[in-house]
């Protein structure tokens, strides 16, 4: 024992205590988990949505991951941020979420994959310095109850935490909406093709009540039966009816006898007196080559179709019947009414006629063209009055079309003098009816003049949103198309905040006769650049701008003089923006990808109340941007990146290497003051003093 102990104290025990150490410190943390995100979108940790989610689901949740192990090193990162993130997910979770990581080695998972509906991306990767294709999965498989859900193919890290969290949210709310149905109620899935149509010979006709009805078995598995079928073969006057009622396909033709007939295509799910058609249509694939389209993804349509159906959404009021965008047409918002439906439900509504619902927490008031009557302006007074939120885009101008000898056809535009304008400036709004231009904006080639620049579409980056907002937080690349710029009275009661606001390389066109042709714009001096606010958001109580109802809605019975609100009751939301023209499909795409279509979306679950979801949508969604003129900066932050880290671990090892020499010396000088090395090096030091 005694030898031990003195073993112990000696320093050959120096090493295996020390291995010991690691062993033991191993252990322990791995136990003990400690993880610091330092990013700045804290884009490795959960946002308090997806805790609380996670933390109060009632049953089980499972999530299948199928990615392969062995993937090159630009997706192997995307592989680890999903991994990271799940365990996130399960450090908050309670016991009944659960994640299993399928081995795709294993000829047993890669067929679980295929049944679930997985699809196989292609892939390059290099081996023995041959560059190859490589067929993989790359996806995720939820289930919960009896309900499969996909969130495939992951080919980015970008967004990855909000789609996981609101694809599990859809699925518990479908689930107990489900569950909450009357009895024997059932959603209907309607099959409605004129029996006609099959003696046209189109491809995919004969097969398209056998594919929906095999969906709808292989759904009702997953939605308790709930889902019903049925086949409509509609004739003559019953055609008309149906495609004016579901908005289906109609299909005119020629008969046997040369004589011309309507018949009709479509699929329809509908629920009570609600009902969504789906895109099942026949289309001209190649040279008059017709065939059905719709059919490969219909399950995933019906799904969709039924959580939209059954689901109860936040309803969002669109003002309509004063020249506001259309959102049936790709030359109005078409785009944005498909991003924004599948979150919120949009109810229109014509203030000529109608009152916004005391339920109807935010309206949007999209591009008037016209003046509002005093009654209608007064109803979006009011309703801001009683805490109600609003979403203003409005527009400098108005555009029309002329000949130019030169240009042939083309846009002018004259001021947009808009009456909404008294409503802005009592909230402490001011909008001008000009045009903002920027010299950071888009750029397009034409074969004539080369390189143009398109100053009315000014590309903002992140240093021109607002960094602390969660709306504008992240964001970069966001094209304010064709704005005007606002100013903003300050107000004790109210809180401005400046979300986006052009390059200090900007100036103002009046928009009255102007005629929007790169090389017809010519930029002012630099002295006449500055910074312009594009769209701003107030917070507060706002003062009404009436004193008092108007006398025919006094009359109508929808307000009365002693119901006036003179104040805001409670606190509301105002966001402001120069323009319409960024929810129209030139820079709003449907699945809301763009920058701007994510900085609108971000508005409305803003002022909605959601704004976990604001931050959660934009992680890793900015990009960081070297902003400097200099090239040979550039070349400097390049070289640096490659390199500069690895000079900078061999710098410090020399220093470290060089001052453990130094601090050997001074122990040997103290212990070995008579050392003959020591004295001829002090020797040669004062010979070279």
């Amino acid at each position: 024992m005694k030898k031990i102990i003195e073993w112990f104290k000696s320093s050959a025990s120096d090493f295996v205590l020390f291995i010991i150490f690691l062993v033991l410190l191993n252990f322990v943390g791995s136990n003990l988990y400690v993880r610091a995100d330092l990013t700045k979108q804290r884009s490795y940790s959960l946002s308090k949505a997806s805790k609380t989610l996670v933390k109060n689901i009632d049953e089980p949740v499972s999530i299948r991951v199928f990615f392969d192990k062995k993937l090159p090193a630009q997706y192997s990162a995307i592989t680890q941020y999903v991994e990271d993130l799940l365990d996130e997910y399960k450090r908050a979770a309670n016991k009944n979420f659960t994640v299993s990581y399928m081995d795709l080695s294993k000829e047993e998972n890669q067929e679980l994959a295929a049944n679930y509906g997985l699809r196989q991306i292609q892939i390059q990767e290099v081996n023995n310095n041959e560059i190859g294709v490589k067929q993989t999965y790359m996806g995720l498989a939820i289930s919960y109850g009896d309900s499969v859900e996909l969130i495939d193919p992951i080919t980015s890290s970008d967004g990855f935490e909000y789609r996981l969290t609101s694809t599990i949210s859809k699925m518990i709310n479908t689930a107990a909406s489900l569950e909450n149905l009357r009895g024997d109620d059932k959603i209907q899935l309607k099959v409605i093709m004129s029996d006609t149509i099959k003696a046209l010979r189109i491809s995919g006709v004969d097969v398209v009540e056998s594919t929906v009805e095999k969906a709808c078995a292989a759904i009702n598995k997953a939605k308790m039966d709930k889902l019903e079928c049925t086949v409509i073969h509609p004739y003559g006057s019953e055609v008309i009816d149906y495609v004016q009622h579901y908005g289906i396909q109609p299909i005119n033709y020629r008969n046997g006898n040369g004589e011309l007939e309507t018949g009709c295509i479509g699929v329809v799910v509908e629920y009570g007196e609600k009902f969504v058609t789906l895109p099942v249509q026949i289309q001209d694939i190649f040279f008059n080559n017709y065939a059905v389209v719709g059919l490969d993804d219909i399950e995933t349509s019906i799904n969709d179709s039924i959580q939209n159906l059954i689901s109860k959404p936040t309803q969002i009021g669109y003002i309509v019947g004063d020249g506001e965008l259309d959102l049936a047409t790709d030359d109005g918002a078409s785009g944005f009414y498909d991003a924004v439906s599948k979150l919120y439900e949009i109810v229109s509504i014509d203030l000529s006629t109608d009152s916004i619902p005391a339920t109807m927490k935010s309206i949007i008031v999209n591009g008037p063209k016209q003046n509002l009557t005093e009654e209608e302006l007064y109803k979006i007074d009011q309703f801001i009055m009683k805490g109600g939120n609003v979403l203003f885009f409005v527009d400098p101008f108005q555009e029309t079309v002329e000949n130019s000898y030169y240009y042939g056809q083309t846009l002018t535009y004259y001021e947009n003098q808009n009456n909404i304008d008294r409503l802005l400036t009592k909230y402490g709004v001011t909008r001008t009816t000009e045009l903002v231009m920027d010299k950071a904006c888009c750029e397009t080639y034409d074969s004539e003049y080369g390189i143009l620049e398109l100053y009315w579409a000014p590309l903002l980056q992140k240093e021109n949103l607002n960094s602390k907002n969660s709306i504008t937080a992240n964001l970069a690349n966001v094209i304010m198309l064709m704005s005007s710029p606002l100013e903003v009275a300050e107000n004790k009661n109210v809180k401005e905040t400046v979300l986006v606001e052009s390059s200090d390389k900007a100036w103002t066109e009046i928009a009255d006769g102007l005629i929007l042709h790169p090389i017809m714009l010519e930029p002012p001096a630099d002295d006449q650049l500055s910074k312009k606010k594009l769209m701003v958001l107030l917070e507060g109580e706002f003062e009404s701008a009436f004193d008092e109802a108007p006398s025919a809605a006094a009359e109508s019975g929808d307000y009365t003089i002693s119901n006036h609100l003179s104040k805001s009751k409670q606190a509301g939301k105002i966001i402001v923006a120069g323009t319409s023209a960024i929810t129209t499909p030139a820079v709003f795409p449907s699945d809301a990808s763009s920058g701007v279509g994510i900085l609108i979306i971000n508005a409305i679950d803003y002022l909605n109340g959601n704004e976990d979801l604001c931050r959660m949508r934009t992680k890793g969604v900015s990009i960081n941007v070297l902003n400097t003129d200099s090239k040979a900066k550039v070349t400097f932050f390049q070289l640096f990146n490659e390199y500069g880290l690895a000079v900078l671990v061999l710098l410090a090892g020399l220093i470290v290497w060089r001052m453990r020499i130094k601090r050997k010396a001074r122990i040997n000088r103290f212990y070995n003051p008579d050392d003959d090395r020591f004295i001829e090096n002090d020797k040669k030091s004062e010979a070279n003093a």
